[in-house]
């Protein structure tokens, strides 16, 4: 599964076309996408990046004849394998059978209430020539195993909220595979993958590419990924293409040293802070059902400081944060929060920012409904201080008053993201459980969002625990990590002594994954 997607010669006759496409909103106003226009030919993948809003997801969902809702196509043309996405019976040739789409919110494309092996069974009967049982299953099987998940009859009957979100992803991927189309769209195709699973997809790609025939177009904010696998990349800014070529041209790779914000998690501000109380987690058990997902974790969170947990998808992670947040039973086990008192009249004492920002939305909802409602409960303001605390907390995620009448269908992914860590704030939290919260965003908004968790646990004493599988947001802000496999703690510490010195398997290869680039410790936490 791991290795680099090789250089194709251009095809001559291209499999998708764009010309001069704009898009705006219904109401009026300045477009979202302006004047875009790309090819892509059979055989090669077109990397597209750009800040989170710059329009990359709007110029993928056109290739499948979709604009997000309160848009439209003002002007231009596309063109699938000589067909009109935008034309309905074009649209029911093309969808799922020479196009497929995985979006950057997996599990919202998975059926809750249906198996995971029924949905991906069904997916085969619709788009292959596979009809008879036992060929479905087979196909099904392969399906699994071609994206690193376990084919066994146990994981096939597990429900999507039994899996985790890189879990989740894959199971989207394979759905995405089941007609074998020639045309893949993946948008953040690595946003809930672990550093291995993320460079794997480089070898998925080669084979799914191998034939010649097939093209892919990859929406990413991970510029050193991009460069890894794209044949060309184009880069979208304020909605319009600002350059195209090579990866390397135009994309170079990020150096993975980082530093320490000013008064960051080493600094004497953030250790007081984590002087008196803190999270506490005894003997944690949990399962999906009758399968077990976590045994025998035990951790403490010091008040005001940032732990890291860490580890291959799957490992249980998420789960994890679920149970610190009081959202998933633990089978045994305590997780108790310990103040000194100070802070007891403040909301909820622990609050989950979840990986999937659609589904943790309501989208029937406008996003000033979603953020004046817990201000009103939590701090019980009139109508009008609730509105000015709902811009000020968008203000502290990078976003403005025009968001607040959206609702979240209307914004990008990165925009949601934004969005469910605004709304989490309101709830005023003692713990924020951060589950891959800068996974959907381009590298200078999630540095951003960074900063910002830096920013609350200085001036609020707010703990942070960050789920994620980038190590870089670890040596960033963390002071100490642990590290998840197959449910236990295989290994626990200082951020500077796991990441420069790891002892365990695992870690090692997670850190060998990570761009092939050295991890550097800020001086002041050693």
């Amino acid at each position: 599964m791991t290795g680099h997607v090789p250089a194709r010669p251009a095809g001559a006759n291209p499999l998708a076309e764009i010309g001069g496409l704009t898009l705006g909103p219904v109401a009026g106003g300045p477009p979202v996408l302006h004047d875009a226009s790309l090819s892509v030919p059979r055989g090669r993948v077109l990397g597209i990046v750009g800040r989170s809003g710059s329009g990359k997801s709007s110029l993928a969902y056109s290739l499948l004849g979709h604009v997000r809702p309160g848009l439209e196509v003002r002007a231009g043309t596309v063109r699938v394998a000589g067909l009109d996405p935008f034309d309905r019976a074009d649209a029911r040739r093309l969808r799922g059978r020479v196009v497929s789409y995985l979006g950057q919110d997996p599990a919202s494309s998975l059926n809750p209430a249906l198996r995971i092996g029924t949905q991906i069974a069904e997916a085969v009967r619709l788009r292959s020539s596979a009809k008879r049982a036992h060929e479905v299953r087979a196909r099904v099987e392969e399906l699994l195993l071609s994206v690193r998940l376990p084919a066994d009859r146990e994981f096939r009957r597990r429900l999507p909220r039994q899996v985790s979100g890189g879990q989740a992803q894959r199971v989207a991927l394979a759905l995405a595979l089941a007609g074998t189309p020639g045309l893949l769209v993946l948008d953040e195709p690595t946003s809930g993958l672990d550093t291995v699973l993320a460079e794997g997809m480089r070898g998925l790609l080669a084979d799914v590419l191998s034939d010649g025939d097939r093209a892919a177009v990859l929406v990413s904010h991970d510029p050193a990924w991009i460069t890894s696998v794209a044949d060309e990349v184009i880069r979208l800014e304020e909605g319009r293409i600002v350059g195209a070529g090579p990866p390397q041209a135009r994309v170079p790779a990020p150096s993975r040293s980082v530093g320490s914000p000013a008064g960051g998690p080493g600094s004497e501000s953030a250790r007081r802070t984590g002087s008196d109380g803190g999270l506490s987690v005894r003997g944690l058990a949990a399962a999906h059902g009758r399968a077990p997902v976590l045994h025998g974790i035990s951790l403490t969170v010091p008040a005001g400081s940032c732990t890291a947990v860490v580890g291959p998808s799957g490992s249980g992670k998420t789960t994890l944060a679920r149970c610190l947040a009081g959202l998933h039973r633990p089978v045994r086990g305590s997780v108790e929060w310990r103040e000194d008192g100070a802070d007891r009249g403040r909301g909820a004492a622990v609050q989950l920012v979840a990986q999937d920002a659609r589904g943790a939305l309501n989208p029937r909802e406008s996003v000033s409904a979603a953020l004046t409602r817990p201000l009103r409960g939590v701090g019980r303001r009139s109508a009008e201080d609730a509105s000015r605390e709902a811009l000020r907390l968008l203000g502290l995620v990078g976003l403005d008053a025009a968001v607040l009448a959206r609702r979240p269908g209307e914004l990008s992914g990165g925009q949601r993201q934004r969005v469910a860590l605004a709304r989490t704030l309101a709830a005023e939290p003692r713990v924020l459980v951060c589950d891959e919260i800068t996974s959907a965003l381009d590298p200078e908004t999630a540095s951003g969002v960074l900063d910002l968790l830096d920013s609350l646990r200085r001036t609020l004493g707010v703990t942070v625990v960050m789920v994620t599988h980038d190590l870089t947001a670890v040596a960033r802000c963390a002071e100490r990590i642990v590290v998840l496999d197959a449910g236990g703690v295989v290994e626990a510490g200082p951020v500077d002594r796991v990441l420069t010195a790891p002892e365990h398997p695992v870690t090692r290869d997670l850190l060998a994954h990570a761009g092939g680039a050295v991890l550097a410790v800020p001086d002041q936490r050693r």
